[in-house]
């Protein structure tokens, strides 16, 4: 391509970040004024709240312990894992011991579904659910008391079939966990609600997904999504094709990322930036203007630092900063992001380069395995 028309496409790019930006800031709006409070039950029926486990998170313990001080009449919480030499296990049987009112089990069972070990665990886990609703939660997250009450209200009303929960990163250390904690609430959120304002939520985030046993039933139970990578896409995928609801809550979840290195980083971005590629091929393409700051970087670079560029960069910039000021700070009241926000520039570079280097290749890497992931999204082991 010649140079003047690659200048040329990185304005229209840089234009049409802009545009998204404001996008972002309308589907918050909307999403804002559409919410409102369900009313409260009055005869909450049981829930069976599924969380899987594999290694100790941080903070393990302590978000743990929110999901026993709900201010709900009944519910069970089933932990599982499969490895019978888990490092979890000790944790969960300290917080049987300091909840021992609590109805709380673990499943130690190695049986394998599919490719994926996380739906396998879940599939291990359901079969030991005693209520027909179930929630299934990320092990890294943490909630507030009125948590379950509030998911609930939301999924009781008439023709939804799956509540799905924003989230928020909280107490990140280090600068790789900053980095990916300011991704999820100036990137990632903002993005979920422009899918929404767009075409509806067709998908599940995987921090809460709340429905129950015969929903996961008209879809085919666990084992339509055993090979998937984005089991939680998927999952939610599936509801939306059913004829019923994914909703998205009102109530935002805490996630407490893990101390990671940069390289631990760079394969969790990209493993989740191909997951998405293969899930949304036609959106990820069209992603390429969230990254706003890189493309009006590029355009200056191109365009010799011609008024223009520089003008739209710094437009573009404002914009960015904006869609992460309303949407992570005020929306979210992401705390690590409002302490560093200055980072944000860097995260945009890094998260250019992560999309880029999606469409190199369809390996990924997770839990010290080798994958390739197909065009419908499963995996396939790399011998």
């Amino acid at each position: 391509m010649h140079m003047s028309a690659f200048s040329s496409l990185l304005g229209i790019l840089t234009a049409a970040s802009a545009v998204y930006c404001l996008l972002c800031l309308v589907a918050a709006h909307r999403f804002m004024k559409g919410t409102r409070a369900s009313p409260k039950l009055l005869s909450p029926p049981p829930v069976s709240i599924l969380i899987p486990l594999c290694g100790v998170d941080f903070e393990a313990l302590a978000n743990y312990r929110t999901f026993c001080s709900q201010d709900y009449p009944r519910y069970q919480i089933v932990f599982g894992v499969q490895d019978p030499e888990d490092t979890s296990i000790p944790v969960v049987e300290e917080l049987m011991t300091l909840f021992p009112q609590r109805d709380i089990d673990l499943v130690i069972c190695s049986t394998a579904l599919g490719q994926n070990p996380k739906v396998s665990n879940l599939h291990n886990m359901l079969a030991k659910a005693k209520h027909e609703y179930v929630v299934i939660a990320d092990s890294d997250v943490r909630v507030g008391p009125d948590y379950l009450q509030t998911i609930m209200g939301e999924l009781l009303e008439g023709g939804v079939g799956l509540v799905t929960c924003p989230y928020r990163a909280a107490e990140a250390s280090g600068l790789p966990s900053r980095l990916e904690a300011l991704g999820i609430s100036s990137e990632f959120i903002p993005g979920v609600l422009v899918a929404q304002l767009l075409e509806g939520i067709t998908f599940a985030l995987g921090a809460t997904m709340a429905t129950n046993k015969e929903t996961i039933e008209v879809i085919g139970g666990l084992p339509s999504v055993a090979d998937h990578l984005a089991d939680d896409y998927r999952l939610g995928n599936l509801i939306a094709q059913a004829g019923l609801e994914v909703r998205l809550s009102r109530y935002v979840v805490e996630t407490m990322p893990a101390h990671t290195s940069f390289s631990g980083f760079l394969r969790h971005q990209l493993r989740w930036a191909r997951g998405t590629r293969m899930c949304r091929p036609m959106s990820y393409i069209g992603y390429v203007v969230a990254h706003g700051i890189p493309l009006g970087l590029l355009w200056v670079l191109c365009a010799k630092a011609s008024l223009l560029s520089v003008t739209a960069l710094c437009c573009v910039a404002f914009a960015r900063f904006a869609v992460a000021w309303n949407i992570g700070v005020r929306l979210l009241r992401d705390r690590t992001l409002l302490k560093f926000l200055w980072l944000l520039p860097l995260r945009d570079l890094l998260g250019f380069g992560v999309w880029c280097a999606s469409f190199l290749g369809n390996r990924v890497e997770w839990r010290g395995k080798k994958y390739t992931v197909a065009g419908d999204g499963k995996l396939h082991p790399v011998p």
